[in-house]
């Protein structure tokens, strides 16, 4: 792999991703409190997207999306049911 794919790649990484937007947020709290909870929140809110990303890419398939993210298909439902996520194309 070349030195710019790879060094693309590593821009486009989530968890550069991440670092990025959080870097964000802290700024637009500068001098503010941050409200408690942000682990939990970021966690709640990754999950549901993650979720619905790969339901999408799947369009809807749970064993596949299953698949996907390394979970049981039972947890994945579990999950979908909990975050009130339902995939309809």
């Amino acid at each position: 792999m070349s030195e710019n794919k790879e060094t693309a790649l590593l821009d486009y990484s989530l968890s550069n991703f991440i670092e990025k937007r959080l870097e964000k947020y802290f700024l637009m709290h500068k001098g503010d409190e941050i409200p408690h909870g942000l682990y939990n929140r970021i966690i709640n809110e990754t999950e549901k997207s993650l979720f619905k990303a790969t339901l999408l890419y799947t369009k809807g398939n749970q064993s596949k999306a299953s698949k996907i993210l390394g979970i049981n298909r039972n947890t994945l439902k579990k999950k979908l049911i909990n975050l009130k996520i339902s995939f309809k194309e």
